[in-house]
């Protein structure tokens, strides 16, 4: 199965649907949950082990990527960064999934933050909306996004702390209905909730926004790089 993620902060699309279901919020610290824990992004109870620790975890690396932006011009090369949370903006990821057949405990779609300098950068915050027309990155540029359907998916509040450069975005409940294989279900689109002025910089490829100052890619492209589906799986 052939799955695609797009990245945006623009509105929805025309044609899109609304659920008047209010949105949840991944949790960043055990003082969100009250007497629970906090553990990839969920209110857990202390009490037993959490799913994650006995699942069996997989890392999808996307197939195929595009930026798409106002302004584009036809043809332009993949940059290494994407700034979401700013002006509109998409980016466009194909993951080759592996066999759905497992239970699925958690999805993810992981990005990760570059120039990480300062907790006093605005925060911005990210859900996740099914897409439901088909496209390829091939012809798909800004103006000419696929529509896309919010499904009330969590949110995750994204801040300037250095010391969070990995961004989870809980893809759990629409990763679980690919098995049924319907054919309105072309991926999903990341879209910005709330924006600031400065916006976020996400890696696209390995070893993105790093400078001789801070090592070579070479060094680095183990701990920088673009996006990734993160699978917990029985």
């Amino acid at each position: 199965m052939i799955a695609t993620i797009a990245l945006a902060s623009t509105s929805l699309a025309a044609g899109s649907s609304v659920s008047c279901v209010s949105r949840g919020k991944m949790c960043e610290h055990a003082s969100e949950c009250g007497a629970s824990s906090c553990v990839a992004g969920r209110c857990q109870p202390d009490a037993g082990t959490p799913m994650v620790d006995t699942a069996r975890r997989l890392v999808v690396e996307p197939v195929d990527v595009a930026y798409v932006f106002p302004g584009q011009g036809e043809g332009e090369p993949l940059p290494a960064i994407a700034i979401l949370g700013q002006g509109p903006a998409r980016v466009l990821l194909r993951f080759a999934l592996p066999s759905l057949e497992p239970d699925i405990v958690e999805a993810y779609v992981v990005l990760q933050r570059v120039d990480v300098r300062s907790d006093e950068v605005p925060p911005v915050s990210l859900h996740v909306d099914r897409i439901v027309e088909p496209w390829s990155s091939r012809s798909t540029r800004w103006g000419l996004g696929p529509r896309v359907e919010d499904v009330r998916a969590p949110l995750t509040v994204v801040t300037g702390s250095p010391d969070r450069p990995l961004v989870r975005l809980d893809v759990r409940d629409l990763v679980r209905k690919w098995k049924a294989r319907d054919p309105r279900d072309q991926g999903l689109a990341v879209v910005s909730d709330q924006r600031s002025s400065s916006g976020m910089a996400f890696a696209l490829v390995a070893g993105a926004g790093l400078t001789p100052e801070t090592g070579s890619a070479e060094h680095h492209a183990a701990y920088i790089r673009g996006p990734v589906l993160e699978l917990y799986v029985k």
